[in-house]
């Protein structure tokens, strides 16, 4: 049976974003678009959903670009292969997504050759995945799901403070990004990275409102987000509210 890949387009132009979709369905019949998106906030929700193995992403979009995309995947989602798509005008800074460690990158208008050789090499990369991931899971027969678990929240909720990614933990526990988000996902009906998110803004919930008199960077800080605005986002996309706006209710 051929192994099939789940992928996730992120256009904010319907026409373009539906053309991307059918082109990725004609030219590799081993990738599967289960769900397009017009921005990175949307996108996020979708993968949070589907666990996608690519994401094939515009650079510039409304409410979250492709870049701000490519850098919530790198802490959250290592395993997840992107492909960034740009303009001419747009490809220096595109360039910029390297720090995220982009798998490839696309030149609009997109020529099908390109678009085919491209996933060609992401389904290589990917079946190696898969290859390493069947390595680690055989030379874990017998590990107690559950244990596994309560280890990586136990560490969670003691370095939930400090600069924590998804690769972190995984080095931390020696197991592979991969793993550990699927074992994870499967037990609990969310991500590490979602449940990391939900101990920050609980305790910066806590903090906003018994520390009244602590500024809203001290307490990005204290709860693992030491850039103010960066912070501020992740707040008010979990809450519907910045931290100003909840503290003063």
């Amino acid at each position: 049976m051929t192994t099939k890949f789940k992928a996730i387009v992120v256009e904010d132009e319907a026409l373009i974003r539906r053309s991307i979709t059918k082109k990725v369905h004609e030219l590799n019949e081993t990738i599967q678009v289960v769900g397009e998106a017009m921005n990175g906030r949307e996108a996020l929700t979708l993968i949070e959903e589907h666990l996608p193995d690519l994401v094939l992403t515009d650079i510039r979009m409304p409410m979250m670009d492709g870049l701000e995309l490519a850098k919530q995947l790198f802490f959250g989602y290592p395993h997840i292969k992107v492909v960034i798509i740009s303009g001419h005008h747009e490809f220096e800074y595109a360039r910029q997504a390297i720090a995220f460690q982009v798998n490839e990158y696309l030149l609009k208008p997109i020529v099908n050759e390109e678009l085919g050789a491209t996933l060609s090499r992401i389904e290589l990369q990917l079946k190696n995945d898969l290859e390493s991931l069947a390595h680690v899971v055989n030379s874990l027969a017998g590990y107690d799901p559950e244990e596994l678990i309560e280890t990586i929240k136990l560490y969670i909720k003691n370095h939930f403070h400090e600069d924590l990614s998804l690769k972190d933990i995984a080095a931390q526990l020696n197991f592979s990004t991969d793993y550990l988000s699927k074992v994870f996902k499967k037990h609990t009906g969310e991500t590490p990275i979602k449940y990391l998110t939900r101990l920050r803004i609980n305790e910066a919930k806590r903090l906003l409102t018994t520390n009244v008199n602590m500024d809203i960077k001290t307490v990005g800080k204290l709860v693992g987000y030491p850039d103010q605005h960066y912070f501020s986002r992740v707040f008010k996309n979990n809450t519907d509210y910045y931290p100003s706006e909840y503290r003063e209710r």
